[in-house]
């Protein structure tokens, strides 16, 4: 297994897909067929969120009980297959979902959850919507508690479409990234 040439590989189906007049998402199985990469889903979701990361894949929350994710090429990425420049970092953190946050930089995303607690709480949203933020909110402050917190999937919950269309947030969601990145880089 080649990550670089696997996302190569994912990136070039993606793109014949839709310039092939294809503009669904397609699933992980769907790329797995398709390109015949071997390796299990969590590779070939960790191959996507670098894709992701660097704005030439977009994913959505799959509607299906599986909690799956869905996946489509960028204009960016369009633009990459055809110019054939395609540079993609490949960080070996993203395998493990461990960073060396410090207990500081834990502390400062915890008030940053904390901050994106009373955005909910003040925002004018039904009580089942508001419920559901609360719920994704509570899942990666708990997550966060652990002794080893899998970053991927505290950022895949605040991510959701759920919380994405609450005014206020990004720009928050934007402090926890920079605060696991420059644990990331250290």
């Amino acid at each position: 297994m080649n990550s670089k040439t696997d996302q190569l590989k994912i990136l070039r189906y993606l793109h014949q897909r839709l310039i092939g007049g294809d503009k669904r998402y397609c699933t992980i199985s769907t790329i797995r067929k398709h390109t015949q990469i071997e390796g299990s889903s969590q590779y070939i979701l960790t191959l996507t969120d670098d894709l992701e990361s660097v704005g030439l894949v977009i994913t959505r929350q799959a509607y299906q009980m599986s909690g799956g994710r869905l996946f489509q090429i960028t204009a960016a990425g369009l633009d990459a297959v055809q110019k054939g420049d395609i540079s993609v970092r490949v960080d070996s953190v993203a395998w493990t979902g461990q960073y060396n946050l410090s207990e500081n930089q834990k502390s400062e995303i915890q008030n940053i959850l904390r901050d994106i607690r009373v955005v909910v709480e003040s925002a004018k949203l039904s009580n089942a919507h508001k419920a559901n933020a609360m719920a994704l909110i509570e899942s990666a402050e708990k997550l966060i508690e652990t002794p080893d917190p899998l970053w991927p999937e505290i950022m895949r919950l605040l991510r959701s479409t759920t919380l994405a269309g609450i005014t206020g947030i990004a720009s928050l969601l934007m402090g926890i990234v920079q605060i696991v990145m420059a644990a990331a880089s250290s």
